[in-house]
């Protein structure tokens, strides 16, 4: 038996699958982030397995899938394109997640919401540091740097062996900067007035989206492949990330968590790093391609940015509790952590469907669509 490759309206399916497991992986790994900060060790151990490599898949999907000919157009023109389907939607959730505080109490680092001086700090923080208000939010924002990185570098990398020259010299010149700059610690009370738009992690991703455009070059998993290479191919990749993921121990700059973290640019050791970030990356390309194309599946995988962004929902206002309560009730084995982990996420990711439904309804501009017209407004682009 083979599995095909089915195409809807030039997309490749089985992408838009893996990019729906990258984005279940984000919402598990929130969910199981709180248990690590009730000192549950079960929840660490998972945290540090799935953020070994799931935020890096992102940047490897987002190059596969980007259209090299963009880099041709003039600067403003790319730019123009660039802000309406990053920064504007960036700014929109922001805005919605501004208003929740009125109305709900969440949680959020270091200020104190519906107040005054809360908003003014996490207006600040969101400028120049983390978009407090929607955490979660904060990948658009280096996805934009690494797409203006790619503006300005892909044009001297035309070749695929300088594609895979680059890939390695932004990962080593990315890693070694925000090793020994530690441009952005929050430990060391280095995050407001250092942080535009995490640049200082763009060069680093920039070597993993590389990766993304040279597979698609090479047509990884375009055409039909077999299950009797497939599936070894998933217990391998996934083996690999079992059996190296605890072996990067540092030296992390964002020590507290003792794990990879991609928004504090806090990646370890410099072999174990990517070695278990690029087959993590490589086992969502192939569950993408070995799980059936499923409408509900491919759908959300295609909305991969607004998942992002309201995960933010859970990430301050529901996870916390949830976790909390389920330390209180039920035991705190890995077993247990991972089927209400697993529960949690479906749950999560069933209530944003409609919610999805709706955004692309009616404001689908708002949202990283400037092309669609909708009810409200025209077409941006």
């Amino acid at each position: 038996m083979s599995m095909g490759t089915e195409s809807g309206k030039g997309r490749i399916l089985a992408i838009d699958v893996a990019r729906f497991y990258a984005m279940a992986l984000v919402f598990y790994g929130h969910f199981i982030e709180r248990f690590m900060l009730l000192k549950n060790p079960a929840g660490f151990t998972q945290y540090k397995f799935i953020y070994s490599f799931h935020m890096v898949a992102f940047f490897v999907l987002a190059g596969y899938v980007v259209r090299e000919s963009d880099v041709a157009f003039p600067f403003g023109q790319y730019l123009k394109h660039r802000f309406i389907s990053r920064v504007l939607p960036f700014l929109f959730f922001t805005s919605v997640f501004m208003v929740l505080p009125l109305f709900f109490s969440g949680e959020f680092v270091h200020i104190k919401l519906p107040s005054f001086e809360g908003y003014m700090n996490g207006l600040l923080n969101t400028v120049f540091g983390i978009p407090i208000f929607c955490v979660p939010s904060w990948f658009i924002l280096l996805l934009f740097s690494v797409e203006l990185v790619h503006y300005g570098a892909f044009r001297f990398l035309q070749t695929n062996a300088k594609i895979l020259i680059g890939a390695v010299l932004f990962y080593v010149v990315g890693y070694w900067l925000n090793l020994k700059l530690d441009i952005f610690n929050p430990m060391k009370g280095r995050v407001i007035g250092w942080n535009y738009l995490f640049i200082q992690e763009a060069i680093t991703m920039y070597g993993f989206y590389l990766m993304g455009i040279y597979l698609r070059r090479k047509k990884f998993l375009v055409e039909k492949v077999s299950l009797k290479i497939l599936g070894p191919g998933v217990v391998i990749t996934f083996l690999i990330v079992l059996f190296t993921y605890k072996l990067n121990t540092g030296p992390f700059n964002f020590s507290a968590y003792d794990a990879v973290v991609i928004i504090f640019a806090s990646h370890g050791n410099f072999f174990w790093f990517p070695l278990s970030a690029v087959a993590g990356s490589f086992l969502l390309f192939l569950l993408g391609k070995i799980t059936p194309s499923q409408k509900t599946i491919v759908w959300m995988g295609q909305n991969t940015l607004i998942l992002m962004c309201l995960n933010g929902i859970f990430y301050h206002y529901i996870n916390g509790p949830v976790a909390k309560w389920v330390l209180d009730t039920l035991p705190g084995s890995g077993l247990t952590v991972f089927w209400v982990g697993c529960l949690m996420t479906v749950m999560s990711l069933a209530i944003c469907i409609p919610l999805i439904y709706l955004f692309d309804k009616f404001v689908p501009q708002l949202v990283g669509k400037p092309k669609l017209s909708g009810p409200w407004f025209k077409n941006f682009i």
